[in-house]
């Protein structure tokens, strides 16, 4: 197919091999001016390190948005930093940890690294190990599942809620409403996310997260007995950022509902990329039964050869040069993860997922810098229980030739996002054990 005026944010034909598009933009070098937008994308391992890195000449301000980021002002000059910050308030999803930056995200960060401790991680790997086995037994008498709707989605969304020490009631309602959730489809409006299932999920944490700092109010001292909860979410509601100064309700409420938003999908497609992996390699497969030690090193492999994460924005806030180009203050940024993770110049053979590869973590699947994933040990943890726990419990684990076609004829259908590597389905047969 033609990609000299294929658009990255609107066009589905790119979304089921977006590898071959950053192959093309990569003949025209590490950092290409795009056809639309005005915009650049950044395809280079090295220089997408260098972009992740240099906060002075670009803003993490549209990493939700990208390209199709909208300006409330018309930027002129070779600095626009100042004028880019005064407007954060008029930008869509500016609001969020992953496009703050500076005290204020560390700030949000401090919060957020509470949750995610090595401690409160080993404290969790029990409830990992449950919630993979109840789903499990959902399916396991059937020897077929859609690994991607009876799996990884509910999983992702019950670790949260147990991260979060969420009641089983308020677990089951997330698993409910977080069903077949797709985060910034590529038609979706602005209207169309605030329908989003994160909303009331939102509102129904916030008035969790308001009724245990009212409860910790000092004029309720003396009740406090009765309405206080010694719980994950009381901790959040009276944690304080490192200055001692308390975040707002919308602010804690806004980083449980990021969680959600960020670490249930992200897993889920992670997840199905590994076992499209597992069940058309018979080889591997085969190799991780035998030694699941190996299991940790096949999610590196994984998350460089299909992580879940296709791209992310970053803006120009100062004229600069990168990789030989010269962008101008004002220039939207296609920050690929997924293309980076593909250079040549940095991985040899990079189509072929070879799990002997040298400096397997030296992928970007979770980024680098102050915005580095700070969910990245969970994720780990959970696609490594998981796939442990699915090999133990199902044999012969193959595809689906009912819904994917017989081996030479594969067909995969992907979500219409540009933002995440999301299989629709991956329908898998197996044995039961």
């Amino acid at each position: 197919m033609s990609y000299e005026n294929a658009d990255w944010y609107t066009d589905v034909s790119l979304v089921d091999d977006p590898h071959a598009y950053f192959d093309y933009l990569r003949q025209q070098g590490p950092v290409v001016k795009l056809p639309y937008r005005d915009a650049v994308a950044v395809v280079g391992y090295e220089e997408t390190i260098e972009l992740m890195l240099d906060t002075e000449h670009f803003s993490e301000i549209n990493a939700v948005t990208g390209g199709l980021v909208e300006l409330p002002f018309t930027p002129k000059g070779d600095d626009i930093t100042d004028e880019l910050e005064a407007a954060r308030k008029n930008i869509d999803f500016a609001d969020q940890i992953v496009a703050e930056r500076g005290d204020r995200h560390a700030d949000l960060r401090s919060v957020l690294s509470r949750l995610l401790t090595p401690s409160r991680l080993k404290q969790l790997q029990p409830q990992l190990l449950a919630t993979a086995e109840g789903l499990i037994d959902e399916f396991h008498a059937d020897g077929k599942v859609d690994i991607v709707r009876q799996y990884g989605g509910p999983y992702g969304a019950l670790v949260i809620s147990d991260l979060l020490g969420l009641s089983d009631k308020m677990r089951d309602k997330c698993r409910r409403l977080l069903e077949g959730t797709l985060p910034v489809p590529m038609d979706a409006t602005k209207e169309d996310m605030m329908k989003n299932p994160l909303v009331p999920v939102g509102k129904d944490l916030f008035g969790l997260i308001a009724r245990r700092r009212i409860a910790n109010h000092p004029l309720l001292t003396p009740l406090r007995g009765l309405l206080a909860h010694e719980d994950i979410l009381n901790e959040l509601a009276q944690a304080t950022f490192p200055d001692r100064s308390k975040p707002s309700l919308v602010d804690v409420t806004g980083l449980a509902a990021f969680l959600f938003g960020a670490g249930q999908d992200t897993t889920n497609r992670l997840l199905a990329n590994g076992f499209k992996v597992i069940a058309t390699r018979p080889d591997i497969q085969a190799e991780l039964r035998a030694n699941p030690k190996r299991i940790e090193t096949f999610i590196e492999e994984l998350l460089r050869y299909d992580g879940s994460v296709k791209s992310g924005g970053r803006i120009c806030q100062k004229t600069t040069t990168l990789g030989g180009v010269e962008i101008k203050a004002g220039t939207p940024i296609l920050m690929s993860h997924m293309a980076a993770n593909r250079d040549p110049r940095r991985f040899p053979d990079p189509h072929t997922f070879d799990m002997d590869r040298p400096k397997l973590k030296e992928h970007l699947a979770f980024g680098r810098g102050a915005h580095t994933c700070i969910g990245a040990p969970l994720a780990r943890r959970e696609v490594a229980t998981s796939i442990e726990r699915l090999l133990a419990r199902m044999g012969n684990i193959r595809l689906s030739e009912a819904h994917h076609g017989p081996e030479g004829a594969r067909h995969f259908e992907y979500e219409p996002t540009y933002v995440l590597r999301a299989l629709k389905s991956l329908h898998l047969e197996f044995d039961p054990l």
